[in-house]
This record gives C-alpha cells, structure tokens and sequence, in this order.
C-alpha cells in the first residue's frame, strides 16, 4: 500500500500519534494484519485491526481481547510478542470501536508455506518441534493452552527463529482445575485432540497431541488424518490409529515411530506429560537413542495384615490335629499359633515403620529440593555479552537469560548502526531473573557526512536524501544557473561531503533556472557562440534574423544591439536577439567649383602655401607648388560627406 494508495475506509494512517500503517501484509479470518513503523522506538512493528465486518459480532471481538490478553502475559523468544494494544473510534465507515494489538514483525514464511515448498529433512522437523515446544512449556506454565496448533500458526524467520502466534482461540487455565471448561469445539480438525473431537475438556495435553500432529505432517507432508469433512477428521481422531512415519513415507527412520504413537495416544495420561519431554525424546531419536516408554501400569499387588492359608491346608490341619478342649495337645497348638500370630505383627510393624520412614525421607528431600529450586529461581545470574549483535539476536539472548528487555538507542562512534553498543546494568553484572535490562542499540555515528551526490537533484529527493542521513533541512537560497533546471540542487551550506552533528540544519541552494546575459556588442556570430560555449551557456541560442543596420562605430557583420541586454537575465533555453551592423553607403564625388573673378591669381598665389586654408580639419590638403589641383580626390566643402 503505497502513500498514494486508499487505506480502508475508517482506518488512519497515523494510530494513536505513534504507529504510521506501511502496506498491508496479511489477512486472517477475522483481522487484516499492516507493516507499520513506531516512531517512538523507531522500529517496524506488525498492526493487528478488526475488520469492520466482524466487530459487530461480540464472541469474535472477545476472542480478539482475549488473544491480545494471553500474549500480553507471555514473553519468550518462541512466541510473537504483544507490545501494544487499544481500540480505534467508531467513524461514518463503521458504528463499532475496532480493537487493533501491536505486535512484534516478523520476517519470514509460514510453516505451511515450509511443507508446501518441497520435502523437509528430520533435523529441520526436530528443530521446528522443539522450538513450538518451548513456547507451549513458557505458556504452560503461566497457565495458557493455545488451543489451535497448526502449521499456519507457526512462523519460521529468515533466521531459522520459530515463532508461535495465534492465539485468538487460547485459554487461561484456572490453577485450581487441571482443565478448561469449553462450550464448542474449537480449533483446527486436523490438528485438534480427540477430546477437542468430543467437545470435551482441554488442558495442556490437547496441545501436546496437536504438536504431535504436526510433527507427523513435518515429517510425512500429510497430517496423520484426513477426509472430506471436518467431521470425518474428528470421527477418526477419536477412533482410529494413524499409520506409522515409516509406513507413510519411504526414507523416515523407524526410531521416531513410538515416540509419534506416544504423542498421539487417545487418552491424555498415556501421552507425553510436557511438550519439552517430547521435543527431548525426538532430539535423543535424531542423535540415535531409541525412545522406551517407562510408564508402568499400576501395581495390583495388596500387602497382606492377616495370614491366610489355602483349603488344603486347612484340611490336612483339622485332620491330623483336631482342636478340642479335651485333647492335651490343645493348649500347646494355640501357644504355637499366638506366638506365630506375634511374630507376625512384629514384622507388619517393623515394615510400616521402614516404609513411613522412606515416606518421611522421600517428603523431606521434595520439601529440600522445592526449597533448592525456588532459591534457583530467585538467584541472580550473570548478563550476557550482547556488544555488536543485531537488536533481535540480543533480545533473545537476554531472553534466554530470563531478562525483561527494554530498548533504547544511542549514538556511538565504535559500533555500526542497528547493533547493541552496551545493556544497564552492564554486562557479566548479576541480575535478578525476570528483571529488566536496558539495551543500547546504535544509531551510529553522530558526525554525519553531507550526501556528496545532492547537486543536480530536485528539492524533494535531496530533503529525503538528508533526512535519510540523520541531517535537517535549513534555509533554501536560491542562485542562478545555467545548466541546473529550476528548482534543483546548486550546492548546500555547509559544502556537500563536509561533517556534521546529527540533526544539524543544511542550507540548500537551489537553481532560479535564469542565465545572466553577456554582453555580446563588437562580437561576431561565430565569436558570440563561442563565447557561449567556454562559459557554459549551450542552453542560450542566438537570432541574428533581424535586418542589418548601418553603422560607422562597428564593423559590418559585428553585433551593435541585443535583446536582452547585459547584465539582465533570461531563461534556460532563451533566446538572444542581435542586430548586426552593415557598412553604409560609399559618398558620392563632387568637383571643386571655379575660383571668382574677384580672386585673382595673384591674391591666389600670395596665400601661404603651408597655411591650412580648409574649412575643416576632414578636408584634404591642397597639392604642394603650383600645379593644377587633385581631380581624383576633390575637397570637401563644409564638411560634407560623412
């Protein structure tokens, strides 16, 4: 979804003044999923909004709540975390509030897209496995069955990170009943349990068949029961035995059979007990240990308190010693039989007393140990290295290390942008578990360097090419210039490639697209043109159509006007008007007039010869001695001529 793109109607760009929506990257049955950036921590977070459509239905709204509540308690690195959650207004386009969570962005596939690419080795379907069977220990533990385990709930990072989601359909468990009491079967009919199947109760256990069921899929590229209908799936979930892996599909070892038939029991009390002692019987069967089912079936053995004594026995006693009170062997018979009875009670005494002293033995080291674990859980441990890691790879190891996380960023000069510079308290520092610590991540450096390429470009690409380097943009000057368009890059203040602090102010100085004009009078076309060129000026053209006028100051073929003149400016790709100057007209000759005959030659010859006797300094100079006059180059008189 570009910016230029509709958002659904009703939905902002902008949610709660923090998280601006990118593209829309995921539908579900009941919300559509947008990649949005937090610009409070600066990081891409993952938008989960109701759609309008299903809000008005109060079961799909809670089931909303309640997914956002039960991830909201979990933190694990298995598990997609919940950072944030609210409601957005009713508009127009809608008349209900739309819930929205806030949740980590994951980049990767699901794991049906996984089994939908090609076959998968039994290393990579262990590894899955167990990673979904931490997550189901972590929320196990705070009491919370997902209660929809399936392959497209499951995703697998770039990384090789799984990551368990979805849990719009879980529960929390009341600690004072082992179950959770459900009105409906829910889930998914190929992966849910047999008493899902029934409707009946769920625990911990339900969830344990459905990893089974989808390691059985991992493994074989079909889930252990299939059919037309959902209902079909359930008949044979609660009635039939699936096939062995080894049956399924040719190549899968035959050692991880019984440990399948264990996780796939009907009855809940012969199946694994945790999800971890499952994915540990499917790691010893990859490392080659066979997997033996330990589960004794209870003793039917009762400890006699009385003696008893068969038939015969009794017979052959009554008849060869009848007990009467007559006979003298009487009294010594029922001697005999009280001090055997004696003997025996001392026996059953000594025998309880052994039995309720191991009871006492066997009570007190539960008691010791339960004291030993709680003070394990309680014991500081040490806080990991996490220096130059990616941001992701140091919450999971602070993660593992049972650590809340916060982030915050910080410029450093040492560490490159996107890693972990340093965590409060530091690190090999004892913390208690569940604590928070803070962790540093880099923004880089804090000298900045100008974009060296921002000359030539537009206004806009060179204000995001800033902002892209850390830098703001300060006051836009404006120069002129013949080659760059109008409106783009001349240069900035301080000079491009220059250092600067980050967030600092960078002028711009931006192209009026005018040409100053040179002064081009006493030039020829060719030598204009030229000009033209070693300044830089090719976008300027001349026109020298005008008629040529008649000039004496300026050679013919010259330039004597334009338009438009020096030093005013003109537009890139304008053209200059010249006029250029022709030679006037050649004077005519005229003859020197006949001397009056009140001159004569004597007054004639009486003048000065040396004497300049022109009426102006442009008249030739009279012949020297006394010859006829110059005809070829007759005087001017007054002046006359040019």
């Amino acid at each position: 979804m570009s910016d230029n793109e509709a958002l659904p109607p009703g939905l902002p760009r902008l949610i709660n003044d923090r998280y601006e929506i990118e593209s829309l990257i995921g539908r579900g049955g009941m919300a559509d999923v947008y990649l949005a950036t937090d610009h409070v921590l600066s990081r891409k977070v993952a938008v989960k909004v109701l759609r309008p459509d299903t809000a008005s239905n109060p079961m799909v709204v809670n089931r909303f709540r309640r997914e956002a509540k039960a991830v909201a308690g979990l933190s694990h690195p298995n598990i997609v975390s919940v950072y944030d959650t609210g409601e957005l207004p009713a508009t127009d386009f809608h008349r209900d509030r739309l819930p929205f969570m806030v949740m980590e962005y994951v980049t990767g596939h699901t794991l049906k897209q996984v089994i939908a690419s090609g076959d998968i080795d039994a290393a990579f379907a262990v590894h899955v496995t167990r990673g979904v069977c931490d997550a189901l220990d972590h929320s196990h533990h705070n009491n919370v069955v997902h209660r929809d385990i399936k392959p497209a709930n499951v995703m697998v990072t770039d990384a090789g990170h799984v990551k368990l989601m979805d849990f719009g359909i879980a529960r929390a468990v009341d600690t004072s009943a082992t179950m959770t009491q459900t009105a409906a079967v829910v889930g998914t009919a190929q992966y849910f349990s047999p008493e899902q199947a029934r409707g009946e109760q769920v625990d911990f256990r339900s969830d344990i068949y459905s990893v089974g069921c989808l390691f059985y899929e991992l493994m074989t590229q079909e889930p252990p029961f299939t059919g037309d209908s959902p209902v079909s799936v359930a008949y044979q979930h609660v009635g039939e035995i699936p096939s062995t892996l080894s049956d399924v599909k040719d190549g899968v070892d035959p050692i991880f059979d019984p440990i399948v038939s264990k996780v796939l029991s009907k009855e809940r009390d012969d199946r694994f007990q945790t999800a971890g002692a499952f994915a540990t019987a499917l790691e010893d069967a990859l490392n080659g240990i066979e997997f033996h089912d330990e589960q004794s079936a209870p003793s039917t053995y009762t400890l006699p308190i009385y003696g008893t004594h068969s038939e015969t026995e009794t017979s052959f006693i009554a008849q060869s010693a009848p007990h009467t009170s007559q006979h003298p062997v009487f009294a010594e018979e029922e001697a005999h039989g009280s001090e055997r009875r004696h003997k025996s009670n001392r026996g059953l005494i000594i025998l309880l007393t052994i039995i309720a002293l191991l009871a006492v033995g066997i009570a007190s080291f539960l008691v010791i140990r339960s004291i030993q674990t709680e003070a394990e859980k309680r014991a500081p441990v040490a806080v990991p290295k996490v220096l130059e890691m990616t941001e992701d790879d140091a919450r999971a190891a602070l993660r593992d290390a049972t650590f809340q996380v916060r982030v915050e960023h910080e410029f450093s000069d040492d560490v490159e942008q996107d890693k972990a510079t340093r965590t409060e308290p530091e690190e090999g520092a004892m913390a208690s578990k569940d604590s928070t610590v803070t962790l540093f991540i880099s923004d880089g450096s804090e000298q900045r360097t100008i974009p060296k390429d921002l000359a030539n470009q537009s206004e806009t690409a060179a204000r995001d090419a800033l902002r892209e380097a850390g830098l703001e943009v300060g006051e836009v000057s404006r120069k002129n210039s013949a080659t760059i368009p109008t409106d783009w890059v001349i240069g900035t203040t301080p000079e491009q490639g220059s250092k600067v602090k980050a967030g600092s102010e960078v002028d711009l100085i931006l192209s009026t697209g005018e040409i100053p004009v040179p002064d081009l009078v006493g030039m020829t076309v060719e030598e204009a043109n030229a000009l033209f060129k070693d300044q830089g000026l090719e976008k300027l053209s001349l026109d020298s159509s005008a008629p040529h006028e008649e000039s004496t100051k300026y050679p013919p073929g010259t330039i004597i006007r334009q338009t438009p003149g020096s030093p005013d400016t003109i537009e890139q790709g304008g053209t200059v008007a010249v006029v250029l100057a022709k030679a006037p007209p050649a004077p005519e000759p005229t003859e020197e007039p006949p001397p009056s005959e009140s001159e004569s030659p004597d007054s004639a010859e009486s003048d000065d010869p040396t004497e300049d006797t022109s009426p102006t300094s442009d008249a030739p100079a009279p012949p020297s001695g006394n010859g006829p006059p110059d005809r070829t180059n007759p005087p001017r008189e007054n002046g006359r001529g040019q």
